[in-house]
């Protein structure tokens, strides 16, 4: 597993990002994820390398039971919406997070939504009784070269006068 290539995706948006504190919601010990939403034709090495990984667990599979019928899959670690297609990463490790000097972002800093990014990433296959077949992108490091931040919900309102 330890083998496994290090890929690095084309810049895109990046959604929902726990980047520089881990998403405690699901898993008391946290996960650092984002979601990257890149244009399609940008995208297609990233689900080839995707679906090659999937496409070798399910070889796997039929050589150890030959004969098998179809194989239960898991659900994909992207969507293809149009012409733009989003990509899920994770990890339990505190990611790097460098900007586009590759310079260190700062600790304090706190990444937002609508931050442009690309995602270093190792595509990991697995076979799980319980969810089937599948890929799962291990995020490494981010490169962020517009830096979205935010410190409250208010973000984005201005003042207005009243009955506006």
């Amino acid at each position: 597993m330890n083998n496994v290539e290090v890929h690095t995706t084309p810049f895109g948006e990046g959604l929902y990002p726990f980047l520089s504190k881990p998403d405690m919601q699901f898993n008391s010990d946290g996960i650092y994820q984002v979601k990257l939403k890149v244009k399609r034709a940008d995208a297609e090495k990233d689900i080839k390398i995707i679906n090659d990984v999937i496409a070798s667990e399910v070889a796997k599979e039929h050589k150890v039971k030959p004969g098998t019928g179809l194989l239960k899959r898991a659900s994909l670690p992207y969507v293809i919406e149009g012409d733009e297609v989003t990509f899920k990463f994770k990890t339990k490790f505190k990611p790097v997070l460098v900007d586009g000097n590759t310079k260190p972002i700062p600790e304090d800093k706190n990444i937002w939504g609508g931050s442009i990014m690309r995602v270093n990433y190792k595509p990991v296959g697995y076979n799980v009784a319980s969810t089937g077949i599948g890929c799962t992108l291990r995020l490494i490091s981010c490169q962020i070269t517009k830096l979205v931040e935010g410190s409250s919900a208010t973000k984005g309102f201005s003042i207005v006068g009243e009955g506006q």
